[in-house]
């Protein structure tokens, strides 16, 4: 008899140790809790990565250094979050020189297919003004740079010219000359504004003879490599060759 009575409490001991709660309760919401926190920390180390500022083009991270701001490509928008500010308003430096900034600023913020000097070009030919015939040189910025009168003080309209915005003949050294020409939009004082063709298309730099060293003052029109020589420069007035007219 008692053995049958044993034989019959095998399935509701069965029922209770298939039923029983967990150790820590029975409430599901706590189970579920548990289970994302578990789950939360172990892809915290992904999420992490996944929305880490990427850097944004014109900046190169180097390993064991801080996130240093580069130009673009040629002179792509400066390292400044935003464009620079808009220049003064310009005094009556005559027509031809008035249209020659207003075809420019035309192009201001967009996409740009041709290089600098093609871009200067391409302005003087809508402001209906002829260089002529270029003469023949190591680069079509200097040929442009024969083609002007050079100038000391420069007015809106002018030609700007840089050299060493890049390795041209890539042999890992200094001293490429002529190889960025832009315009120059507004002056006042020893500030200069430049509208050129940098790697995000027509932009605005700022550049300041006065003081080459103060990245307030001076925009880069380089790009910063790894592989640059030693003593590279790389802000506009630190690279700054000349002045050119090609109108009076």
């Amino acid at each position: 008899m008692p053995r049958r009575r044993a034989l019959l409490l095998l399935p509701a001991l069965a029922a209770c140790y298939i039923y029983a709660p967990p150790r820590w309760g029975a409430d599901p919401g706590r189970r579920y809790a548990t289970r994302e926190r578990a789950r939360s920390q172990a892809t915290a180390p992904r999420r992490a990565a996944r929305s880490a500022p990427r850097p944004e083009e014109g900046y190169e991270v180097r390993p064991g250094a801080r996130d240093e701001p580069s130009p673009p490509a040629l002179a792509g928008a400066a390292a400044r979050a935003v464009q620079p500010e808009e220049p003064p308003t310009p005094p009556d430096v005559g027509e031809v020189r008035g249209r020659i900034v207003e075809a420019a600023r035309r192009f201001l913020g967009q996409p740009f297919a041709g290089d600098c000097s093609g871009f200067v070009r391409r302005v003087l030919r809508d402001a209906d003004v002829d260089v002529g015939p270029l003469p023949s040189a190591h680069s079509m910025s200097e040929s442009l740079h024969l083609a002007c009168r050079t100038v000391r003080r420069p007015l809106p309209g002018d030609l700007v010219f840089f050299h060493d915005t890049y390795d041209r003949n890539r042999d890992g050294k200094l001293g490429d000359p002529w190889t960025h020409v832009a315009l120059v939009e507004a002056v006042e004082g020893d500030q200069v504004w430049i509208l050129h063709r940098g790697g995000r298309g027509i932009s605005r730099l700022l550049m300041n003879l006065s003081q080459p060293h103060d990245r307030t003052l001076n925009d880069p029109v380089r790009v910063r490599t790894a592989h640059d020589p030693e003593g590279t420069r790389y802000l506009a007035a630190e690279l700054f060759s000349a002045y050119g007219a090609v109108v009076e």
